[in-house]
């Protein structure tokens, strides 16, 4: 039986498949956070990079945004970490944190420009062998991508990459939930990922972005459960960097939601959410007891 991921060390995650991550994350009831950075930018700290930072506030899970498979770059990581064979296992071992990362649906054509982020048998196979312990897949509607395309990636990501752990999003392009038909289009969309092989759908946190209710939000999650699959709910909007008092009435919120883990997105401070806000989302949501064990157990644990 997986570890409950509030009481698993470094060493625990190293074992974990994606399969055993989804169930320590469900063992959590609702207390667990992940943090995302963006490489495009440089770290807010010299001599260390965003998701060390991240990790040292508390997150338990770290996600690289316009990380690509076919050109690895982590600012601020030694050099290490990039030359091995495996990057991203490489730098979830420097962290003690499972990694990973966010991989787009979109047409070849009008998502050229993505390079390996776009999902294609190649940038998913690099994906597995470089060692991501998750995937958030997403779409890009203004690129050409459409739900059938999405599921179609979903199918080839859990047929490629078995051992990550997959949360599909719906594209927050539709209308945000807010009647009976709203719902619907967000159901319709979370249960053709779940049938293709996600083990969770992410959705919008209400308080960050714009129109999203907390009732229709509980109906969507309380399908998602139905299912027995992961709930996610991100901090977006770039709310990730507003007041702590902010991130305690969002964290509370994610609770009473039912939400199964929270993601701070990376429009904080230079490609992350404000440290100081990780750290307080992070006590609002488990305490200081649960927060002061993850930022203080050693990676050699």
């Amino acid at each position: 039986m997986a570890v409950r991921l509030l009481d698993a060390f470094a060493s625990d995650f190293a074992r974990m498949s994606g399969a055993d991550l989804a169930a320590s994350i469900r063992q959590a009831e609702g207390r667990t956070l992940a943090a995302e950075v963006i490489l495009s930018s440089e770290p807010p700290v010299e001599g260390v990079s965003h998701g060390e930072i991240a990790a040292a506030m508390g997150a338990d899970l770290i996600a690289l945004d316009a990380y690509d498979p076919f050109a690895p770059a982590i600012p601020g990581a030694p050099a290490s970490v990039l030359d091995d064979p495996t990057p991203l296992e490489a730098y979830s071992r420097l962290l003690g944190r499972p990694v990973g990362i966010n991989l787009i649906v979109a047409d070849a054509d009008l998502g050229s420009g993505l390079g390996g982020r776009r999902v294609s048998e190649a940038s998913v196979e690099a994906v597995a062998a470089q060692g991501a312990d998750f995937v958030f897949l997403y779409v890009r509607p203004k690129m050409g991508g459409t739900p059938e395309m999405m599921q179609a990636a979903a199918r080839l990501i859990a047929d490629r990459a078995p051992d990550v752990m997959l949360i599909g999003v719906p594209s927050f392009s539709l209308p945000a939930p807010r009647d009976a038909q709203g719902v619907a289009g967000y159901l319709q969309q979370a249960s053709a990922l779940l049938d293709a092989g996600c083990a969770g759908i992410g959705l919008p946190a209400p308080g960050s972005k714009q129109g999203w209710l907390f009732e229709p939000t509980a109906q969507i999650i309380d399908a998602i459960h139905a299912r027995e699959a992961l709930a996610w709910l991100f901090v977006t909007g770039s709310i990730e960097g507003a007041s702590t008092d902010a991130m305690v009435q969002i964290a509370l919120a994610a609770k009473q939601l039912g939400a199964d883990a929270v993601r701070l997105d990376e429009a904080g401070l230079s490609g992350m959410p404000v440290p100081e806000n990780i750290l307080v989302f992070s006590i609002a949501l488990r305490g200081k007891r649960h927060t002061y064990r993850r930022m203080a157990a050693s990676i050699l644990r």
